[in-house]
């Protein structure tokens, strides 16, 4: 038997009928094909096997060509060549297609769902006219007037136009995401707030329309600059309101330029909260204003007042954003601005405030970073030499919605607040010298005389700006009334604190400032919580964040065991974060190393913690250099106490002991009475209701002095 397979027989001698070289179903070939066959035999084989598709291919088959897998020239309603050819045109059908039905579908869905969402918004605005107008007749005069228009065939909208602006509540509705969809949520906020003008209200219109280009109406912008004066303002006076107000008003430049008109509403975008609870509009918005100041800026005069003030609320906005690196050049640059102004052509007092107001801004962020500032500011020049002091009808509200205008109205004090602040600061500004200078070591004289110094700013403190006796009521319960009180104490703090770990400090001494520092936190502790009572820390300066973290850290690390201050710290400190973190994205952060703090010191977090915290619970090293330029903001204790003076132990007690009979017995009876106890020899700790701190064996010293100084140091 061979081991190889018999060949087959090759298809040109083979006898055996092929069905593929017939045709299409596989009959013998037609007569035009033989005939092609029989003048070409070498190609007769191939165009046999070849199929005939038609010129024109049809998406869509017919039933019949789908079933033989054929091409289809027909189309709906036309039957195809070969069903015609084969004499079943009567059963050529078009069925559409499972995906074609699927897409169709989906588009009709989108566009009902599209139609439905319209009608819902034009529902919504129809029901917010007519509301405003029921709630405008049932506070309004002009009731009958109002009928009487909606009878002549007035429409309600024209009505409530007449009537007044329409609510703005209207905004919970927008949310846009892209730019074409943020210009359209700028003309809703424009056609929400469309009122009657009068002649004066057009002019400030036109002006409003000179200043920016992101909205032109001028009651959106005026909302958001009324947020800014009544929040930060009052708090930071970069600029003259008065002089800015004219230039504004009547089209000058020399005190009011474009890039800070723009630059001020973004800053009023993080106070700007529709009643919905949306803030993607105010984001988005704000982002408009920013890029906007930039176009500006450009062409801006470096030598005008304005630059600088541009920069330094720049710097405010980007620190809001969680981009403190960034801002603090602007800070550093609106400072260097300041030597540039021409001041041949400002005011006095103009100039002034904008140079003192940007340079405490700017040694308020260097005492919050431990650094020094750039600039140095004298602590012996006279503040506010030439500024004349709010007049009798300078008044401030809460101002929050535009409905808001009509809300009581007090006695602003603003320069009034700014001229202390800012000598507060010259006080701050020589703390941070003292600790991080170039004149030799911190000796216990120089800690002294800059407490002193503290005291005697808050002694004379105009009535109207003091505390009560207290330490928490007011004559006038303004925010930046209550900012310039926590930020003495967060400076008072800031002095002592470095001393608490100087082991070379006597042990009495050191317990006589921890409970002075304590203290201090515990009052700024009961400043902060009724500020948020009045106000919210939705409404706050970017700056009290910091106060707040830092005062009730002082607390928490008090002693080692949990006590009510300590609960009571934890408590406020996040809640009252989680209040201004919907605002303000440096926040978070703070939070985050806040919580590090309650874990190092053996404290159980909230059950709530991730809630308080917006639902994030931590943050990467570059996002806490985003937030205060450090990976912490606690103070950098250990690099202080290397700066102290190697006497600084021995001779603090004696300049305690000076201090007291400097004051003498008669200026010892003040806030701090209730630690005097009955038995006499209780320590600070223990009287003031503070944890108990271990007491070292060789500690002979008067309790008397100790309360002494208690006393003299929280007056």
């Amino acid at each position: 038997m061979s081991a190889f397979r018999p060949i087959a027989p090759s298809s040109s001698s083979s006898t055996a009928p092929d069905a593929r070289s017939g045709g299409e179903d596989g009959l013998l070939p037609t007569a035009e094909g033989a005939q092609d066959t029989a003048s070409n035999p070498q190609a007769g084989t191939g165009r046999a096997r070849k199929r005939r598709a038609p010129s024109q291919v049809s998406q869509n088959a017919c039933t019949n060509c789908k079933k033989a897998r054929a091409k289809c020239d027909g189309q709906d309603e036309v039957a195809c060549s070969r069903c015609v050819s084969r004499s079943m045109a009567d059963s050529c059908h078009y069925e559409v297609h499972v995906k074609t039905v699927k897409e169709e579908m989906v588009k009709k869905i989108r566009s009902l769902e599209q139609q439905n969402a319209e009608l819902q918004q034009s529902t919504k605005e129809k029901d917010h006219y007519i509301e405003s107008v029921l709630a405008a007749l049932k506070n309004n005069e002009r009731g009958e007037e109002a009928i009487a228009r909606l009878r002549s065939g007035q429409t309600y909208q024209q009505v409530a136009e007449w009537l007044g602006t329409p609510p703005f509540r209207d905004v919970d509705r927008l949310s846009p995401s892209t730019e074409g969809r943020l210009q359209d949520a700028v003309q809703r906020y424009e056609q929400s707030m469309r009122v009657t003008q009068s002649p004066e209200a057009s002019h400030n219109r036109r002006q409003s329309a000179q200043w920016t280009d992101v909205t032109h109406n001028e009651q959106l912008t005026h909302h958001l600059m009324a947020l800014y004066f009544a929040w930060v303002h009052p708090v930071h006076m970069l600029f003259s309101e008065r002089h800015f107000m004219s230039s504004f008003r009547n089209g000058d430049s020399r005190y009011c330029s474009s890039a800070l008109v723009n630059v001020m509403c973004a800053m009023g975008c993080f106070y700007m909260v529709d009643q919905g609870g949306d803030e993607a509009d105010a984001i988005n918005m704000r982002a408009r204003f920013v890029d906007q100041m930039w176009r500006d800026v450009d062409r801006e005069d470096s030598a005008s007042v304005t630059f600088p003030a541009t920069y330094a609320i720049l710097f405010l906005v980007e620190l809001s954003c969680g981009q403190s690196r960034k801002a603090n050049s602007h800070l550093r640059l609106a400072v260097e601005s300041l030597a540039r102004v021409n001041r041949a052509i400002v005011a006095d007092e103009a100039c002034e405030l904008a140079f003192w107001g940007i340079h405490t801004l700017n040694t308020v962020w260097a005492s919050f970073t431990y650094q020094k500032p750039p600039a140095p500011i004298s602590p012996y020049l006279t503040v506010f030499k030439d500024v004349e002091l709010d007049k009798e009808d300078a008044m401030w509200q809460p101002y929050r919605f535009p409905s808001d205008n009509g809300a009581a109205e007090i006695p602003s004090h603003a320069i009034e607040v700014s001229r202390e602040f800012s000598r507060l600061n010259q006080i701050i500004h020589e703390t941070i010298n003292v600790y991080c200078g170039s004149k030799g070591r911190v000796t216990a004289r120089s800690i002294m005389y800059l407490y002193k110094r503290y005291l005697r700013w808050k002694t004379a403190l105009p009535h109207d700006l003091a505390v009560g006796a207290d330490g928490v009521e007011m004559v006038h319960p303004l925010p930046h009334v209550f900012y310039i009180h926590i930020h003495y104490h967060v400076a008072l703090c800031q002095l002592f604190q470095p001393l608490l770990q100087y082991k070379a400090l006597p042990w009495n001494t050191r317990e006589h400032l921890y409970n002075v520092t304590t203290r201090s936190a515990l009052d700024g502790l009961k400043i902060l919580e009724r500020y948020r009572s009045l106000f919210t820390n939705r409404y706050m300066s970017p700056m009290m964040a910091f106060c707040i973290v830092h005062i009730c850290d002082i607390i928490i690390r008090s002693g080692h065991t949990l006590n009510e201050h300590q609960q009571r710290a934890m408590t406020f400190a996040l809640e009252s974060t989680h209040d201004a973190l919907s605002a303000f994205k440096f926040v978070g952060p703070l939070q985050y190393v806040f919580c590090q703090t309650l874990e190092e010191e053996g404290l159980v977090l909230p059950d709530n913690v991730r809630e308080l915290m917006g639902g994030r619970i931590s943050y990467s090293l570059e996002e806490m250099l985003d937030s205060c330029e450090r990976v912490t903001y606690r103070q950098p204790v250990d690099m202080l106490l290397e700066r102290l003076d190697i006497s600084l132990g021995e001779d603090f007690g004696q300049e305690w002991q000076q201090f007291i009979e400097d004051h003498g017995a008669a200026g010892m009876v003040e806030t701090d009475i209730e630690m005097q106890t009955s038995s006499g020899d209780a320590t600070p700790a223990e009287a003031s209701g503070l944890p108990e701190r271990r007491r070292s064996p060789s500690d002979d010293s008067s309790s008397n002095r100790s309360m002494q100084i208690s006393s003299v140091v929280n007056s």
